[in-house]
């Protein structure tokens, strides 16, 4: 049972008195009555009834509901109205821009401090909608790429994180935004998959962003201050102020780092490193699709193979330092440290690059299961070719006919209507993309080869949610990444539709004096004395 007036109205927003608010169980319908009996339930309700019915704040909503056909604003003179919409206008940009900076939400009172300051009107004292995204994607039927990932935040919490990628207005090209973050873990997920018969991909994740650039900046950062590195060491082990215990130590360190076979061993990592570092930034890239990525890795497979014949700068680097047994200006010597088989360390790269090519979430003991998918992949990627004009095969009129189709089978576009825009296609010789070929063609290129946008999901997350703010629920986490990540600039932000909705709401205005008063804390008066004596 509920209360049709606390129902309708649920906040009392500007008309409100203080400390009065509308009883969420008697807003939401949670009101249930006490007893085992039929009388005694009856009595327990209308005895509630009766209380409720005599409270301010449902006498309040009653109130609002009386004159809910006359807009409150509307009683306003057009320059108090105007004033109204100005200032608390000017108290949601302070609040969007808390959000679109990842400021913490502590800075919104000292920003409002500040303005007062320079003399900007707020009174006395957010706001996109990824709802509304998604109902337009639905609307126009695009097709849409879900990415997931799961990692643990600063708040020590287990998050799932879950992009959309989709042309939103079934136009425009596609673009990846968050949709929605998810204590649940990869397995409740793929459960969930299971359920609805929905096979759980990540074609082309091929290298998390993180690890690839962190080992990268470690291994180049050894490189180039290789003399500093082996200095320091050296001093160390020789500091009459350390231990015996610790000056042994550094004296491992320098004589490890000053082996021959360590250096050889650091140049193989620094120049697989910069090939893969090189690779995961163009992954990044949000303008790469997969049949770009496919052919991007491959090549780079390619590069990375090809360092057993031609080696690469840092080994060349490194050879020429074991002729003279210097490295510069630091004496090399031959010592125990392992080197790494470079033939085996680069086969086993390029092996887990080329089966990252095709890798789905699957058990690797499940031979015949990862073969056909890595054969489904290599299928999708055929028929993806086909659609670049440089692969065609002119003297055939009927190139890529087999290819389309099947690809519009996998990506559920309509097939007809496909073939015959190909076919115009080809007859442009690929200079004009028919109305017909683009569905396809924003279809394929909704397929994302990365997981990067989660990565940078997370990293976002990672500036919202500190050692200062770890108390904020994954729901608010959420909606701050979405306005952090898709949000326009402040500049290009126009807060007053959403303050007509809200004032309309019945919400306080930035005038409005019936909200708490503003606390200081103590420190503020406590250095007042100082602040008299430098006016």
């Amino acid at each position: 049972m509920y209360c049709t007036p606390c129902h309708d109205v649920k906040d009392l927003g500007v008309m409100a008195s203080r400390g009065v608010n509308i009883a969420i169980q008697w807003a939401d319908g949670k009101i249930i009555p006490a007893g085992q009996s039929r009388d005694v339930q009856l009595s327990s309700l209308r005895k509630k009834i009766r209380e409720h019915k005599n409270s301010a704040a449902h006498n309040e909503a009653v109130k609002i509901l009386q004159t809910a056909n006359k807009d409150i604003l509307l009683n306003m003179n057009a320059s108090s109205q105007e004033s109204v919409f100005e200032s608390t206008a000017k108290v949601f940009m302070t609040a969007y821009y808390v959000a679109k900076n990842n400021k913490p939400f502590t800075d919104f009172e000292s920003l409002i401090d500040l303005q007062h300051a320079n003399s900007a009107d707020l009174g006395p004292c957010v706001i996109t909608d990824e709802k509304g995204t998604s109902k337009k994607i639905i609307e126009t039927k695009s097709k849409i790429t879900v990415l997931a990932d799961e990692s643990t935040s600063v708040g020590h919490k287990s998050t799932l994180i879950v992009f959309l990628k989709a042309s939103v207005d079934g136009d425009m090209e596609p673009i990846a935004f968050p949709l929605d973050l998810s204590p649940k873990n990869m397995r409740q997920l793929s459960e969930c998959a299971h359920n609805l018969d929905i096979a759980l991909r990540r074609i082309g994740k091929v290298f998390s962003v993180r690890w690839v650039a962190s080992s990268w900046r470690a291994v180049s950062a050894v490189w180039q201050s290789y003399p500093a590195l082996a200095q320091h060491f050296r001093e160390a082990s020789e500091d009459d102020t350390r231990d015996s215990r610790e000056r042994a130590k550094f004296k491992g360190l320098l004589s490890k780092l000053c082996s021959i076979n360590f250096l050889k061993s650091l140049a193989l990592m620094a120049d697989v490193l910069t090939e893969l570092k090189n690779l995961s930034e163009i992954l990044q890239n949000r303008k790469t699709t997969l049949p770009k990525a496919h052919d991007i890795m491959t090549t780079y497979v390619k590069r990375i193979e090809s360092f057993n014949r031609y080696p690469g700068q840092h080994a060349v680097d490194a050879s020429q330092a074991e002729e003279v047994m210097e490295f510069k200006g630091e004496e090399l010597r031959v010592g125990r440290s392992p080197i790494i088989d470079s033939a085996q360390f680069i086969r086993a790269v390029a092996d887990n690059m080329k089966e990252r090519l095709f890798t789905i979430t699957a058990n690797r003991a499940q031979a015949s299961v990862a073969a056909n998918r890595k054969e489904a992949y290599n299928s999708l990627i055929n028929q993806m070719a086909v659609l670049n004009p440089d692969n065609w095969d002119h003297d055939n009129p009927r190139f890529g006919d087999n290819e389309v189709r099947a690809l519009c089978d996998v990506l559920h576009v309509n097939q007809q209507e496909a073939h015959l825009g190909f076919t115009e296609y080809k007859a442009s010789g690929g200079r004009n993309i028919p109305n017909k070929m683009k569905k396809l063609l924003m279809a394929v290129d909704t397929l994302s080869p990365s997981n990067a946008d989660c990565e940078r999901g997370f990293s976002t997350i990672n500036n919202i949610i500190t050692e200062y703010s770890s108390k904020l629920t994954t729901r608010n986490a959420a909606n701050l990444l979405f306005i952090s990540s898709v949000g326009p600039p402040c500049r290009q932000w126009d807060p007053l539709p959403y303050v007509k909705t809200w004032l309309g709401k019945g919400r306080r205005a930035a005038h409005s004096t019936s909200c708490m008063a503003r606390r200081y804390t103590e420190e503020e008066s406590y250095f007042s004395p100082l602040w008299k004596i430098w006016k």
